[in-house]
């Protein structure tokens, strides 16, 4: 496949995805619309990379689907002097859509060998404000380079620890799946107000559970 095959197939993605699920921001679907996305995934899953499918880029873990992570990106009012943590973020792509509308964008990933593939393909890209670590457990975020004043977990959880609300700058906010005991997916902001985080419920979505928020015991509960 050569370079046109996916900057058509590109092109189709915004125009027949994206768009028709209601994104807005001019400069977020030019960014979707730059972005090389067949650089975030493996060769054998090149030909799929711009339909509707899910991507596996792990065991159990897999790209957001494009329209969906759009959805997500126009509801976070993302601004140039914004300094964002993305949670899970697998192989960067949604961190180089990021690199084009924000400041700095800080990425945490639990798999080493996608950690590598991220920051090689963002170094490439010429995304140089960003940056990848690894860490054993995803809970722990970044808090070397915080406070933040976004923080984007891109996966679901069924509540937020509290080590990441102290990652977070007074009045910011932070955007996720939260999924009750019935499976039923929220995409919501969570705003930082003192110590506690006040969720407005955005739309309704199901994405894959974030194994690394099963189980911890120190959480805020969903109490919109």
């Amino acid at each position: 496949m050569n370079n046109n095959f996916f900057d058509i197939a590109r092109t189709n993605m915004v125009n027949n995805q994206i768009l028709p699920n209601g994104v807005k921001d001019s400069d977020l679907i030019d960014s979707f619309d730059l972005i090389k996305k067949e650089l975030f995934v493996p060769e054998v899953e090149e030909e799929i990379v711009y339909s509707d499918s899910d991507i596996k880029l792990a065991p159990n873990r897999f790209m957001m689907r494009t329209f969906m992570l759009a959805k997500m990106f126009d509801h976070c009012g993302f601004s140039k002097n914004d300094s964002i943590l993305v949670i899970g973020c697998l192989t960067g792509y949604s961190m180089a859509i990021l690199s084009n509308l924000v400041s700095y964008v800080f990425g945490v990933e639990n798999n080493k060998k996608l950690v590598d593939h991220a920051n090689e393909t963002l170094s490439k890209i010429g995304c140089l404000n960003c940056s990848v670590f690894f860490r054993s457990n995803l809970i722990a975020g970044n808090s070397k380079n915080s406070p933040y004043d976004k923080i984007f977990i891109e996966g679901s959880i069924k509540s937020l620890p509290k080590i990441l609300v102290k990652q977070l700058k007074e009045d910011g906010e932070i955007y996720t799946v939260l999924k009750d005991d019935d499976y039923i997916g929220e995409f919501v902001r969570g705003q930082k107000v003192g110590s506690l985080i006040s969720f407005t419920k955005l739309f309704n979505t199901n994405l894959s559970e974030l194994e690394d928020f099963i189980n911890h015991d120190n959480g805020y509960e969903n109490d919109s």
